[in-house]
């Protein structure tokens, strides 16, 4: 009989927990359960991620312990002193952890602080010997499961990677055949599944790359190529969104006469992306990438009207982008599956330009986190009578701090999983451990109870109740050589959870109004307001000259539009089940296209700079795009797209004026007419601009079928 995976990796976590505690109390080090913690919170599916978790863990308890024992020297008389450092020193390490790649290291290095300094003003012990113990332990559980997940049943990241590898090309090929097919208006239900599962894998794909290099020569020979291949994912991926975007409007425009390399086209892309696949599982291709031939650029527009003459000008673009990415990323994938030399490449992935821009959403998580500890503080001071004290500041801050990336959270929710992973373990505390005489029994114990927490909560969706689960029995069992049983001890630490999610309720409800009605209002209206910004940019930008400070707000406002759609989807679960959130889903897709097609016109419009004739047709341009600009400023102030109707009804109306003024240039400049491309991109800002109207139209559509009244309704 074969163990299932899920079994093989609770058996690995519940080993290498009772082989933790074994040598921290055959050590006789105090707090053992220190160690059975970092077990606990490192381990994951290969042992690349474990070992990289682990290593982040014990970098981020080694920063937390010089920054606890500098906080204690500066300050160890001044209360507030102290407290106003310490709460600012996780202030920023709160507000890293949901901006940087090791997040996990800023998350230890925030609560570990915490932890040492408490500790420390608590006991009779010298801070350096707690920061130092705390070291001790969390190398020790790191330790302890590296070697038993490299030893029992090892999964390495590498072999993990190329299976991901192969799945995300082959992925891309159906969504490729899917998007071009217009698979979306047969059945976007499905559609959409296949985006969510491609979008997956991207991100799987990219967290592998960084990973694997850390345990396997033959990547990190070439871990420049996995990330550039992962970017590329990622770029392909809006590509085809892109795409998929402008397939309704060419559907009415004969495609095998107009572009009469389609057919060649489209098969020279499958034959790629199968490719990767097979060099992907290893196998042998016989593909050879030919020399870009596809005379892509031969578009054949006789016969057609301007408006889609444009529709057909910006859907050859979006196929040469995506026709650019995948032969990049079959060059790349050849040189790593060794097919051909890195020599013999004629291209480089640009890198993406690092410039940080504030994360309002990590700046909330970081202040509540901060709101949290001071509150627990002045709780801490002022009420003495409080069960446990310094465990209330240290829960808060740990609590707070791990959840700052996750506001959809409810309270209520983590008041279920904590309070039944409390009344667990103070079961096995209480009713099992006093009849405990040797650590073979004890062993057998821990090994069960860890082994049932983690093979119960085993997947994704229930990692919050795993790390409960495991966190609250190491905590309440609180196993060391000196063992003492007290049931006030157990209710203390139920009451000390209760009140902590009282804490963290009641600093999300009054101070950031975490209600999900109201967050989804929110986020919409800055999306608009975005989307505004960007435009008035645009027009503005000829005019002005351009600061550092507007290239700041630019950046800002690009990552607005291109973020938020994903961060409405996650709080639409958590409003009232009294409204329809499927709709409230399809207004997220709704923006999700509005955001793309945004982005894409602003990148037509960059082009179109020098283009003479762009400045013959600018005045024109920017007064479509002044009414865009007024059509989004509406929405910032009226979400419901009530203040849209009229406007909308215009656009039918206004678009031939602009085909007209189109062709009359033209026709006075007849030194454009062998100048296909800046002919072409005019077209294609025409389109992109028209493609805008129908995504608000679409906005518009949706719009009412949501009971806006019921969102905007006043509730506690």
């Amino acid at each position: 009989m074969f163990l299932s995976d899920r079994a093989k990796d609770s058996i690995k976590v519940g080993l290498a927990m009772v082989i933790a505690y074994a040598i921290a109390l055959y050590m006789d080090w105090d707090r053992p359960y220190w160690a059975g913690l970092a077990v606990a919170f490192i381990s994951l599916e290969t042992s690349g991620q474990s070992f990289n978790k682990g290593a982040q863990r014990i970098a981020g308890t080694f920063i937390a312990a010089v920054a606890a024992l500098l906080i204690l020297s500066l300050y160890p008389q001044q209360r507030w002193m102290f407290m106003i450092v310490l709460s600012s020193f996780v202030l920023v390490c709160t507000y890293m952890k949901s901006t940087t790649r090791n997040a996990y290291f800023w998350n230890v290095a925030a609560f570990v602080t915490i932890i040492v300094v408490v500790d420390s003003s608590t006991s009779n012990e010298p801070a350096f010997y707690t920061a130092m113990l705390r070291i001790e332990e969390t190398a020790l559980g790191v330790i302890t499961y590296s070697v038993v997940s490299a030893v029992l049943w090892p999964k390495t990241s590498a072999k993990a990677l190329y299976s991901t590898a192969s799945h995300l090309s082959h992925a891309a090929l159906g969504i490729f055949q899917e998007t071009l097919d217009n698979g979306f208006s047969r059945a976007p239900q499905q559609y959409l599944k296949q985006q969510g599962d491609f979008s997956s894998l991207q991100a799987r794909f990219e967290e592998l790359s960084n990973i694997a290099q850390l345990e396997n020569y033959e990547i990190w020979e070439v871990h420049d190529l996995w990330k550039d291949a992962a970017k590329l994912w990622v770029d392909y991926e809006r590509a085809i969104e892109a795409c998929r975007q402008n397939i309704g409007d060419v559907q009415t425009i004969e495609l095998k006469k107009h572009l009469p390399w389609r057919s060649q086209y489209i098969n020279e892309v499958e034959q790629r992306l199968t490719a990767i696949t097979k060099m992907s599982l290893g196998e042998h291709s016989d593909y050879t990438s030919p020399q870009r031939e596809l005379h892509i650029n031969k578009t054949n527009t006789a016969g057609l009207k301007q408006l889609e003459k444009a529709a057909l000008s910006l859907y050859v673009n979006q196929l040469r982008n995506i026709e650019h990415i995948t032969y990049q990323l079959y060059e790349i994938n050849a040189v790593i599956f060794g097919l051909r030399q890195r020599t013999d490449t004629t291209f480089k992935v640009a890198p993406t330009p690092k410039k940080h821009i504030i994360n309002i959403g990590a700046l909330k998580g970081a202040f509540r986190a901060f709101l949290c500890l001071w509150i627990a503080y002045i709780a801490y001071i002022y009420s003495p009578n409080l069960p446990t004290g310094p465990v209330l500041l240290i829960l808060v801050g740990v609590y707070s701090i791990s959840l700052s990336t996750d506001p959809y959270i409810r309270p209520l929710r983590l008041l279920k999983i904590g309070v039944s992973s409390n009344i667990f373990a103070a079961s096995i505390y209480l009713l099992i451990m006093p009849h405990l005489h040797s650590f073979w029994s004890l062993g057998a114990v821990i090994f069960i109870s860890v082994f049932s927490i983690s093979y119960f909560f085993h997947s994704p969706e229930a990692t919050l109740g795993r790390m409960f689960g495991l966190a609250n029995f190491v905590m309440t069992t609180g196993i060391s050589n000196t063992q003492t049983y007290s049931f006030n001890y157990a209710v203390d630490q139920l009451l000390v959870f209760i009140i902590v999610v009282a804490i963290f309720a009641c600093v999300s409800t009054f101070t950031f109004n975490l209600r999900p009605e109201v967050q989804y209002l929110n986020l919409l209206r800055r999306f608009f307001k975005g989307a505004s910004y960007l435009l008035s940019d645009q027009k503005n930008k000829h005019t002005t000259k351009d600061s550092r400070w507007q290239r700041y707000l630019r950046r800002h406002y690009i990552n607005e539009i291109e973020s938020i759609p994903h961060i409405i989807r996650g709080w639409i679960p958590e409003i009232s089940q009294d409204i329809e959130k499927s709709e409230l889903i399809k207004i997220t897709v709704v923006l999700e296209a509005l955001s793309i097609r945004l982005s894409v016109l602003m990148d037509e419009f960059k082009t179109a700079e020098n283009s003479q004739l762009y400045e013959t047709l600018k005045h024109d341009i920017h007064g479509w795009s002044t009414q865009l600009m007024t059509d989004f400023t509406k929405l910032v102030e009226e979400p419901s797209c009530e203040t849209l109707e009229a406007t909308l009804k215009l656009r039918e109306t206004r678009l031939p004026e602009i085909e007209d003024k189109i062709s009359k240039a033209e026709q006075e400049q007849s030194k454009y007419d062998g100048e296909l491309g800046e002919r072409l991109n005019i077209y294609r800002i025409l389109g992109g601009i028209r493609s805008v109207y129908q995504a608000l139209e679409d906005y518009e559509e949706q719009s009412q079928k949501v009971d806006w009244p019921y969102l905007k309704e006043a509730r506690f």
